[in-house]
């Protein structure tokens, strides 16, 4: 039966994908628009748009308002030091202020998407799952911990009676990433524009495949439940490598964690001498120090979650870029991704493994 569904975080890159899928299965579609914020996300999506932000109450009951489902995409993600109370601000506040006039308004599913970093991660490259304790309060990463107290919010509203379902997906990649946020490091590699890599690895999930699993957990997902979904557990390293063999641009050497660590301490100062913002940060370093490896063995048992190819979510990321005039055609390889068509056929599912 098709659902009246409020979506907050449609213009960006997560959210934009899950409206287009939600609408694609009938369902009628309302989304939050933060003024400001660009639309190219939401060009082709029938969908009917209401000002406001996360962070507004009034608007956010106004935009709740005759919905039956909600399905809360919107956050921030930030990297530097001071950022946290703005952090606390969209990824906690803005959280409970969306769930809380879902409860009030007596919706019959929602699904908030909180993730990866509300984790935390390990040292070691260890696949975790729902069981996972967790270490983003002893990460030094301010966002994973504005995640991680999102989802507690989240959780505690869902405790009151909200019919909740939490996804932690992994990092995404995918076409559409209008802000260069999540797919930020492809892109920089594709330019030849990252001097160095250290150790340290994450889960990447297609964006197409989370906004499927986004739309299955608000359908027939178990209230009450939390489901990681991940995708191909992978080096930064062998990310470089994909992305060199892809572009033809040179991979960038690997380098002690010290040393970038130090480096960024060093730009971190010379940016506040000069009142300006740094390139890299020391929180940065150290959350792209740790691994998020994840198992969404639990997302694929209940709604049937599946991930494509790693490779193809590369390519079909360079491809966006290249369309979209962010990444220059400049060697043979590059030229041959422009001149090819991306496959919007999921691969079947491949077994999450880590890769060293």
């Amino acid at each position: 039966m098709p659902l009246k569904v409020l979506v907050t975080g449609a213009t960006g890159l997560i959210g934009g994908w899950a409206a287009r899928e939600l609408a694609s299965r009938g369902h009628e579609l309302r989304v939050l628009v933060r003024p400001g914020s660009r639309l190219d996300n939401l060009e082709d999506i029938p969908a009917e748009r209401v000002a406001g932000d996360v962070t507004d109450r009034e608007s956010v009951e106004r935009a709740v308002a005759g919905r039956d489902a909600v399905l809360h995409a919107a956050g921030l993600a930030r990297l530097r030091a001071g950022d946290l109370p703005r952090l606390l601000a969209v990824n906690r506040d803005g959280t409970a202020n969306v769930l809380e006039a879902a409860l009030r308004a007596g919706v019959r599913r929602a699904v908030c998407l909180s993730s990866v970093g509300a984790m935390g991660g390990t040292l070691d490259p260890v696949a975790l799952d729902e069981s996972w304790a967790g270490s983003a309060e002893d990460s030094g990463v301010d966002y994973f911990v504005s995640k991680l107290e999102g989802e507690r919010a989240a959780i505690e509203i869902g405790r009151r009676g909200l019919p909740l379902v939490v996804l932690r997906p992994g990092s995404i990649l995918g076409p559409g990433d209008v802000y260069h946020s999540s797919c930020g490091l492809v892109l920089l590699l594709a330019r030849g524009e990252v001097p160095a890599l250290f150790q340290g690895g994450t889960s990447y999930a297609d964006v197409r495949d989370v906004a499927k699993a986004q739309a299955e957990a608000l359908e027939r997902g178990r209230p009450g439940e939390i489901y990681v979904v991940g995708g191909h557990n992978v080096e930064k390293s062998e990310l470089a490598r994909i992305v060199s063999r892809l572009t033809g641009v040179p991979a960038p050497p690997l380098v002690p964690y010290w040393f970038m660590l130090g480096s960024a301490f060093l730009q971190e100062l010379r940016a506040k001498l000069r009142g300006e913002r740094p390139h890299i940060s020391r929180q940065l370093i150290r959350g792209g120090r740790r691994y998020t490896y994840l198992s969404s063995e639990k997302a694929r048992r209940d709604f049937g979650y599946r991930t494509r190819s790693f490779e193809e979510t590369v390519r079909d990321t360079l491809r966006w870029f290249l369309a979209h005039g962010d990444l220059e055609p400049v060697t043979p390889e590059l030229r041959r991704l422009a001149a090819s068509a991306p496959t919007e056929t999921p691969a079947p599912a491949e077994a999450e493994a880590a890769v060293s």
